[in-house]
């Protein structure tokens, strides 16, 4: 790692450094991002503000803004040889004389990134989302942010380190084509790195903070002199493209199957999120510690669509009186392994709508916290003698509704947990001695059902997880 300050870079000509005081009153000393974050805006490339929001998705807008304060400012010695040849070369060329109009609609003139997104698209370092719209506020991903670095890092002529080898994520086949150069330049550089579990999640997107980190490496490799034959990263545009004609697809199969008993460890990092059926579950561990210090967000009723509408939300932390978006709640836990158990009390509005409602509470929850795992459960059977019973919900409904879950979570490498094998009986309805409802609503678990459940639970681990 190199270690380097930016203050080198904001001496007066006398060798005094000017004098800098931090500007957000939320960007504090504690903060993993803290002097990523203070170091770019002693440079000059982060504007002052009285708040950074660093866990806020980062906006094209904004990044068109950091690197021309980067190119303007610390790199204007670079602009000043790079013009020059532009300008030689445009001379011999005979290139174009009209004066430069930025297609843009979107784009304002007194907006503060204007002159920016003009430089940005005049220096091929990004286009429009179509030919009259650039996006400014539109959010970016971890795919796109590479790619603008690349390409800036061309433009600028600056000479990255190659730190490690050139590496297949779970996830590089999935990576869009025109992305794949730039992530690859970038995790050679060591500007960016893959998660924990191996993937690279190219769709996730990147907040101002994690943001803020790639553009510090960027300039700090800028300003490091290498030593004398080190091996560079090459950042032309589809340099790296042939690499992956040699990938593979690893292959991802997202039911679970049984195993080994796990660690009860394992789920001090999980919480589980679900309706009443869960709080059975909820209540038995709480009970006997049987999943460790695993989380819990459940309430009665709560279904996708409720929950997206904001009616019925988990109270968290518990006796708060809060109750944020289930994403920011999971956020609050610190978990890296998020079980959820959604569907009983929406299968009854069909099974589209229902799974449609829960798909946009999981993308939310990946969405707020990138890198966590996903583990769908699988909806549990209704008794025969359930008064719910109906030509809406019943167990019919309920086994199509699992298998489109199923389908879904194998498109999206999430896992699913067939739970509900454990408590159907030979006709396919809950077993009798684990409903503790039975001859009502025949769908909730006695605590017998729950350290069924648990058992389950600890024999169908993910092995990679472990």
């Amino acid at each position: 790692m190199i270690v380097f300050s930016s203050a080198s870079l904001l001496r007066n000509p006398d060798g005094r450094e000017e004098e800098w005081e931090n500007p957000y009153i939320d960007v504090t000393q504690d903060l993993w991002s803290y002097q990523y974050i203070t170091e770019l805006n002693r440079a000059g490339v982060l504007p002052d503000s009285e708040k950074f929001q660093g866990d806020q998705p980062e906006t094209r807008g904004n990044l068109a803004l950091y690197l021309y304060n980067m190119d303007n400012g610390i790199f204007k010695d670079r602009q000043k040889a790079r013009k020059k040849k532009e300008k030689k070369e445009k001379r011999e060329k005979k290139q174009r004389d009209t004066v430069f109009t930025l297609p843009f609609t979107d784009v304002p003139e007194d907006a503060v990134y204007y002159d920016a997104v003009c430089w940005a698209y005049e220096n091929d370092l990004m286009g429009g989302i179509d030919e009259t719209t650039f996006g400014p506020e539109n959010i970016l991903t971890r795919q796109q942010v590479c790619t603008i670095l690349a390409r800036f890092a061309a433009l600028e002529e600056i000479a990255m380190a190659k730190v490690v080898e050139p590496d297949q994520f779970e996830d590089s086949l999935y990576i869009q084509e025109y992305a794949r150069s730039g992530v690859t330049a970038c995790q050679m550089a060591g500007v960016v790195k893959g998660y924990d579990d191996g993937f690279f999640y190219p769709d996730n997107t990147m907040t101002r903070a994690e943001c803020a980190t790639v553009l510090y490496r960027v300039m700090i490799a800028a300003e490091t002199e290498l030593p004398e034959g080190s091996e560079t990263v090459d950042m032309t545009p589809g340099a790296y493209d042939s690499l992956y004609d040699n990938y593979h697809d690893i292959t991802f199969t997202a039911l679970i199957p049984e195993s080994e008993e796990g660690p009860v460890t394992f789920f001090d990092q999980a919480v589980f999120i679900g309706d009443s059926i869960s709080m059975t579950l909820e209540a038995y561990c709480g009970a006997s510690g049987a999943l460790g210090e695993a989380k819990f967000l459940c309430a009665g009723s709560m279904s996708p669509t409720n929950m997206l509408t904001g009616q019925i939300l988990p109270e968290y932390p518990k006796g708060s009186g809060q109750k944020p978006a289930i994403e920011e709640s999971v956020a609050a836990t610190g978990a890296k392994v998020v079980y959820v158990m959604l569907g009983m009390d929406n299968i009854a509005y069909g099974i589209e709508r229902s799974t449609n409602d829960y798909m946009t509470i999981l993308n939310n929850i990946q969405t707020r916290n990138p890198g966590v795992q996903i583990i769908v459960q699988s909806v549990t059977p209704m008794a025969d003698k359930s008064k719910s019973y109906s030509e809406k919900l019943n167990n019919e409904k309920i086994n199509a509704f699992n298998q489109k879950m199923q389908e879904y979570c194998q498109e999206n490498r999430w896992y699913y947990l067939n739970v509900a094998e454990a408590f159907r009986d030979e006709q396919g309805f809950l077993k009798k001695e684990y409903c503790s409802d039975y001859g009502k609503m025949g769908m909730h678990f006695t605590y017998d059902g729950a350290k069924i459940w648990v058992q389950y639970l600890k024999t169908h681990i993910p092995q990679k997880l472990l």
